[in-house]
């Protein structure tokens, strides 16, 4: 199996590193490439760089995705991800989506924590709802750190996310956390050892996800049959 990973950023400094991530969620006989935009923000962190990046994803995903079995956006806000869907014959994987569904799975009371600015949360609270899931996710948290600091500090990172979940099962009673944005990515095991609280890593559960399309024939949108 073959799954193609596209950051949607417009430099190519995370794609080794993703690479690994993904690989260390992967099955065995996974092969994962990892490739970024020929062009484009340094993040997707405003409204702005969203609806920047998304024909942008979709030019790339088109062009590159010949010879993969399933497409991964490497973005929690999903970007591109519902129109490619329609486009492309084989899964398309948003991890915000995945990640949902697990946590929907795993538990009932869902908290989301993510980086950066109030835009972050107000576009993941949007992706929530478009997914019909607001009902079980009780808040959408963020930490004072921005997507392109994550890697300056990741032990201060993992305190701050593990401050906000253990706030969250104060709080609201939650019994999963979600990490929200890929830049998180690897840390979710940290956080969960430290909280005892499930805690779900968007890149895992986007290539779990993948995998279990992939492998049970579920290839394509049904619309594309």
């Amino acid at each position: 199996m073959k799954i193609l990973v596209i950051n949607p950023v417009g430099h190519s400094t995370w794609d080794k590193q993703d690479e690994q991530i993904y690989k260390s969620f992967a099955s065995p006989e996974t092969e994962v490439k990892v490739i970024s935009l020929p062009r484009g923000p340094a993040s997707v962190e405003t409204p702005e760089a969203h609806a920047e990046v998304i024909p942008l994803v979709l030019d790339v995903a088109k062009r590159h995705h010949e010879g993969y079995d399933a497409v991964i956006v490497n973005c929690f806000l999903d970007p591109g991800v519902d129109l490619l869907k329609g486009v492309l014959n084989k899964p398309v994987i948003g991890p915000c989506e995945a990640s949902l569904s697990l946590a929907y799975i795993a538990g009932t009371r869902i908290s989301i924590i993510t980086v950066g600015s109030s835009d972050g949360d107000w576009m993941i609270e949007e992706r929530v709802k478009q997914l019909g899931l607001n009902d079980k996710v009780t808040s959408v948290r963020g930490i004072p750190v921005g997507v392109l600091d994550i890697d300056k500090d990741r032990a201060t990172v993992v305190r701050y996310l593990v401050n906000e979940a253990e706030k969250a099962r104060k709080e609201e009673n939650v019994d999963v956390v979600i990490l929200g944005c890929t830049g998180l990515a690897g840390l979710a095991r940290e956080v969960q050892e430290k909280t005892n609280i499930y805690t779900i890593d968007p890149a895992g559960a986007a290539i779990k996800v993948a995998e279990a399309l992939v492998k049970l024939g579920i290839t394509g949108h049904p619309y594309r049959r």
